[in-house]
């Protein structure tokens, strides 16, 4: 049976304690994670949302969100 999208990114944060929108794009090809994190979170799932800074492709400091499963 196929794993889904939010399978596969609780999976990766499972392993790696927490994923990016640029982490799912790349390592999953899941370009809507918060839709997948507010599928997960239907299922009972809690997420800590935390605001990183990193720099993007032109070197500009941008702010993405990082999301790691809370009380795990």
């Amino acid at each position: 049976m196929k794993k889904s999208q939010s399978d596969r990114i609780l999976q990766f944060i499972k392993e790696h304690g927490s994923i990016t929108r640029l982490q799912a794009a790349n390592e999953i090809g899941a370009f809507e994670l918060s839709a997948r994190i507010v599928e997960l979170e239907r299922q009972g799932y809690t997420f800590l949302k935390e605001p990183i800074k990193v720099k993007n492709r032109y070197g500009d400091t941008v702010r993405i969100m990082r999301y790691s499963l809370f009380g795990d």
